[in-house]
């Protein structure tokens, strides 16, 4: 029977071991150019984070005792909403260069919290705006991230 403290301590020792990944692959980012900021700093930063809240769940969870709740698989529904969420997130990173971080983090958002919150279409759109404007001022601008800025943005 599979049961939430295996599932938990299994997430986060995978979460953890993406973050490894992420640091790893970090490494291998040239520094060549100037930059205000090392284009290693951000999956650096994402890296530690991922395995340090990996770790995290994992050992909480770990020493956690008391009742260990059966899990109930999801039923067609539930992989139905799995599958949808998978596929919306594929078509981020595909759409991440041609439309740029700003746009394709509009969409995908706003896509998201409509879908999988079920909310008003109004409020998924300004949510999704909200955080598209935030990731350009942010990480293009502010920062100077080498994202994809979008046609949008270009100039």
């Amino acid at each position: 029977m599979k049961t939430q403290r295996a599932a938990d301590i299994t997430a986060g020792c995978l979460v953890a071991l993406i973050g490894i990944f992420v640091l790893s692959a970090s490494t291998w980012i040239s520094e060549a150019g100037v930059h205000r900021l090392s284009p290693r700093t951000f999956p650096y930063v994402v890296g530690c984070l991922l395995l340090l809240c990996g770790a995290g769940l994992a050992l909480k969870t770990w020493s956690l005792r008391g009742e260990d709740p059966a899990i109930a698989w999801p039923d067609r529904e539930g992989v139905r909403t799995i599958v949808v969420s998978l596929v919306s997130l594929a078509g981020y990173i595909a759409l991440m260069n041609p439309l740029g971080l700003p746009l394709s983090t509009f969409l995908y958002l706003t896509f998201a919290i409509w879908y999988l919150n079920r909310s008003r279409w109004w409020m998924a759109l300004t949510i999704g705006l909200i955080t598209g404007g935030i990731s350009y001022v942010l990480f293009i601008r502010l920062l100077g991230l080498s994202f994809p800025a979008g046609f949008l943005f270009e100039g």
